[in-house]
């Protein structure tokens, strides 16, 4: 019996001793997954790199719920730490039952550490890659380095999310994930060798070379031309295409260059069938491409590609939103003040000194989205800026950092994000 079908085996199994109807099983299992989407969204975006700390809690939540329905998808040879995902992205969960991933098991080893590519989930968007590091000796203090995808000997322009992984005993094995986006579409399956390079990091670094080749059929997305313009509170926007592949669905928008307000984000934006069940952001930590000063951006959503819905709708939540005259925020590191900001929606800065300062957003818990990211002195250079976030359930700080003497004051910086909303509630049909 094949991985998959023992897996919708004990889904049946597990229902049956439950004794409850098909529809509230349905119900409970939606319910479950929607608290859990919810609660990886909040932590995705506190910390772009912090996905890992989730996937073993999602890891931890299915074990419990039955040991034999994790050990059927550890038994799949190729999927790895893609077991943890598929309880809260259900994209890759549809990849995966529907048996849309490929066993790769290329290994390298360096100084008694060995690195293996275990499999594959691969669309036009980019890959999902499932790897093992493990060594006789503790791997604990490994990270990865530098990673980058050769094809034809020449590095991809793409985009690389890794994560780290935290551990206090010792261990001898790490299984995690290397998501890959392309937002260029430079990725050539018609030639289906690929070279991962990745460097690992601990008292000494080392760096694998892992040759494979994808045997499997590439599936082609879907495309939906929408072209549907909305106005909100005067700000004009234009859906213009929509577009599903296995690992994602890519939401292709253009803002309107005469509006007087630049949009940052939406609150929320998500697929729905015709029965109200939703495709959200998923596990991506990466959730688009374009910043708030580009026209034309791309969001994007889990994948509904496998389940065929008879209907299919965007709905759109409230923009976050600025006056775009409203949106510097200048500062005099040398004097520790405020030069200027804009009096209409303030920011309450801390902290100001030669190498940086925080923003307190107590009044704004849940308000995650970085509101700078550079700076240009009063000679038009452009400073770099650290970011990081301090937060509990009664403070929210992000911290800004520089460094000193590299920068002639006063400083100017550009929100990229703040907490204003224009209230919003669209439903857009797709088919």
């Amino acid at each position: 019996m094949s991985g998959i079908k023992k897996i919708q085996q004990l889904m049946d199994q597990q229902m049956e001793v439950i004794q409850v109807s098909q529809s509230t099983g349905s119900a409970i299992l939606n319910g479950i997954k929607l608290a859990q989407r919810k609660k990886q969204r909040k932590t995705k975006i506190v910390f772009s790199l912090s996905a890992v700390a989730v996937l073993f809690l999602g890891f931890t939540f299915m074990t419990r719920i039955s040991p034999a329905f994790a050990q059927v998808f550890e038994s799949i040879p190729g999927l790895g730490a893609i077991v943890a995902i598929v309880e809260y992205d259900r994209g890759v969960e549809d990849s995966v039952q529907n048996n849309y991933f490929e066993e790769i098991g290329v290994s390298n080893t360096e100084n008694e550490v060995t690195f293996t590519l275990d499999g594959v989930i691969a669309d036009e968007t980019g890959m999902l890659l499932s790897y093992t590091l493990e060594s006789p000796r503790s791997v604990n203090d490994y990270r990865l380095g530098k990673t980058v995808l050769l094809q034809n000997e020449e590095e991809l322009g793409l985009v690389y999310v890794t994560s780290d992984f935290a551990q206090d005993e010792q261990i001898n094995e790490i299984k995690n994930t290397i998501r890959i986006s392309d937002p260029s579409s430079v990725i050539d399956y018609s030639n289906p060798s690929f070279e991962l390079e990745v460097s690992v990091i601990g008292q000494e670094e080392l760096k694998f070379v892992i040759p494979f080749t994808l045997n499997n059929k590439i599936a082609k997305p879907k495309k939906y031309n929408i072209n549907q313009e909305v106005v909100v509170a005067g700000q004009k926007f234009t859906v213009e295409q929509v577009k599903i592949s296995p690992l994602h669905a890519a939401i292709e928008i253009e803002t309107d260059n005469q509006n007087d307000m630049v949009i940052f984000d939406f609150l929320s934006i998500e697929l729905q069938d015709g029965d109200g069940d939703m495709w959200g952001n998923g596990s991506s930590s990466i959730s688009g491409f374009g910043s708030a000063d580009n026209t034309k951006r791309t969001f994007f959503l889990e994948s509904s590609y496998f389940q065929e819905p008879k209907e299919l709708f965007l709905v759109i939540g409230d923009l976050v939103a600025l006056p775009k005259d409203e949106r510097e925020v200048v500062i005099d590191f040398g004097k520790k003040e405020v030069v200027s900001m804009s009096e209409q929606y303030p920011l309450q800065l801390e902290n100001i000194s030669e190498e940086g300062f925080a923003v307190r957003l107590d009044e704004h818990l849940h308000y995650k989205q970085t509101l700078f990211n550079n700076g240009l002195d009063t000679n038009g250079k452009n400073i770099a800026i650290g970011v990081s976030n301090r937060f509990s359930d009664t403070e929210n700080f992000q911290v800004f950092t520089l460094e000193k003497g590299m920068y002639e004051n006063p400083v100017t910086f550009e929100l990229q994000g703040y907490p204003n909303y224009l209230e919003n509630d669209i439903s857009i049909k797709i088919k």
